[in-house]
């Protein structure tokens, strides 16, 4: 793949992303009561999976980007990313699970699950990036887990 058709990619899914996630947002807010909503406890998550993102992109630093591909600030693997390789994408996730259980409308957890297929399916193409960019990603990768500590390392070629 070269550089433009990349950059291509990268915004595509930049974009899907963007729109999975206010679909999310705004079928949370739809008229009517949703099935067995909690407010509190959605607020909970949400609030949760927000100190989950501000975690990350402190632990991210300069290499923090919305784009899939590295932007050559160096592979962050210190912090929380020494438990998870996309914390900020499980930090969304529980987010949108926040906003489906207090909405409890199934519109929203159709998207949520959506938004989590749409970033095991991202996570991908970032990682065929990173492994191209950083020599030994594929040993990081292969100890730290994707979404969640432990789950869905990596196997070694």
């Amino acid at each position: 793949m070269n550089a433009r058709s990349g950059r291509l990619l990268s915004l595509v899914l930049v974009a899907l992303q963007g729109v999975i996630f206010l679909a999310v947002g705004l079928t949370a807010l739809l008229d009517g009561p949703g099935v067995g909503g909690s407010w509190w406890a959605g607020s909970t998550l949400v609030l949760l999976g927000g100190l989950g993102m501000f975690w990350s992109g402190k632990d991210l630093g300069r290499a923090l980007t919305p784009m899939p591909t590295p932007n050559g600030a160096g592979l962050a693997a210190g912090g929380i990313y020494g438990f998870v390789r996309h914390p900020m994408y499980s930090a969304i996730i529980i987010i949108a699970i926040g906003l489906s259980v207090g909405s409890g409308h199934a519109w929203t957890w159709a998207f949520t699950v959506l938004l989590a297929v749409f970033f095991e399916a991202k996570t991908r193409v970032e990682e065929a990036f990173l492994m191209r960019a950083y020599p030994g990603y594929d040993q990081y990768a292969a100890r730290t887990g994707k979404f969640l500590p432990g789950l869905g390392r990596r196997r070694l070629a």
